[in-house]
């Protein structure tokens, strides 16, 4: 399998860098979303193939994005927008990819992502990928805005539904029902919902931030989380993606896939057992996870295609990541089988390196982070190489 990896994933740098220097499209700076993605998977693509050419130009191509960036951004968005952009930038410095800052304009850009926090929680607007969580997410790594972090904390627990009896906090958020209609969901997912929560308590947590609000909006997320659990013999997952707010309808199965389903729980639960030193979370989070690698049926499993969002390479990471930090040989069977789905989702003569995505009800050729090329090549490359995936932080994973 390795030699097809490293196939796969030099065809992939080709396609990028083709993407690039053709300039066949408009530069979009989100770092799920636009080009900034790019710059991940090519700094580890030089770093390990010893592509000195293609090194060069990426350090190039983040020069001239830099460039623009003051003046090109109109989001702020972690998936699409400024504070995503910003916690790449942290992170390739952080690990000696690049010696670039923006040290220069840091006041702006704070005064601009704290105005559209605040704008995004004055909605009620949570959401990890496109709100106000993302932006905390930013200024939690970079360690030295606590004022914000407070900020947000206060706005989380004002904002959530409290059932004293059963110790419970939840949150509700919207889903799309139809091309025109969003309606209100208890969402439990990673992407969107209280996984993302319970995650981002459990790294204040872990960045040495505490307080009584902290821990007990942690334990409430997690309580409300847990109590939906279903029996994995009955209905062949563990948790539902969403529940109605009217508790009408009938339990739907939910995918297996990094944006929605029981991985993003077992992930949450490990995080909020380490941040709190809860065995018993951590004993769940483990179990739904090791359940999880027993569902291999693609269809089954609502998997169709290769991203990393809802497609079988997410899937290959986060069993990885659980593979890394056990060494358990069931998360390294399921990491390969997933794998080996990802190179066998390469089939498309049209699509960059044989690959499209599933969007809105057509295929697409990708070359983003989380629904494209750049996110596929990135866990190959930490596959074929058996790095430490460290990149994977910027997916909540670690």
């Amino acid at each position: 399998m390795d030699s097809l990896i490293k196939q796969k994933t030099d065809l992939i740098a080709k396609c990028i860098v083709a993407k690039i220097q053709k300039q066949q499209q408009e530069i979009s700076f989100g770092l799920y979303s636009g080009t900034f993605g790019y710059l991940l998977f090519l700094f580890y693509y030089s770093k390990y193939f010893g592509k000195k050419k293609i090194a060069l130009l990426t350090e190039e191509y983040a020069e001239q994005l830099l460039d623009r960036l003051s003046s090109g951004i109109r989001q702020h968005s972690y998936c699409d927008g400024l504070s995503g952009v910003l916690y790449l930038l942290l992170f390739l410095r952080e690990n000696h990819f690049i010696d670039m800052d923006v040290s220069d304009a840091q006041p702006l850009l704070d005064s601009y992502l704290v105005t559209m926090m605040r704008h995004d929680m004055g909605k009620g607007y949570f959401d990890f990928m496109h709100g106000a969580l993302g932006v905390g997410l930013y200024f939690l790594k970079r360690g030295d805005t606590v004022e914000y972090i407070r900020e947000l904390i206060d706005f989380l627990y004002e904002t959530a539904e409290k059932n004293r009896t059963k110790q419970t906090f939840k949150w509700k958020s919207s889903m799309m029902k139809n091309e025109s209609e969003h309606v209100p969901v208890y969402n439990l997912a990673l992407s969107h919902g209280i996984s993302s929560i319970i995650i981002f308590l459990s790294r204040v947590i872990k960045s040495g931030m505490t307080g009584d609000k902290i821990t007990e909006m942690l334990t409430g997320a997690v309580n409300y989380v847990l109590l939906q659990q279903k029996d994995f013999s009955q209905y062949g997952f563990c948790f539902p993606s969403y529940l109605p707010i009217d508790k009408s309808g009938s339990i739907l199965r939910s995918r297996l896939a990094w944006c929605y389903g029981d991985l993003d729980v077992g992930i949450a639960l490990l995080q909020a057992g380490k941040a709190l030193h809860n065995t018993v979370w951590q004993g769940t989070g483990m179990s739904v996870l090791l359940q999880s690698t027993k569902r291999l049926d693609l269809v089954e499993n609502f998997v169709i295609d290769a991203e990393i969002c809802h497609g079988s390479a997410g899937i290959a990471m986060i069993f990885r990541r659980i593979f890394l930090e056990t060494k358990r040989s069931e998360f390294a069977e399921a990491t390969r089988y997933w794998l080996n789905q990802t190179l066998n989702f390469s089939r498309f003569e049209d699509g960059p390196a044989g690959y499209k995505t599933f969007q809105f009800k057509e295929w697409k050729s990708t070359y983003s982070l989380l629904d494209g090329i750049a996110g596929i090549g990135l866990v190959m490359m930490s596959c074929l190489f058996d790095d430490k995936q460290k990149w994977d932080e910027m997916f909540l994973l670690s």
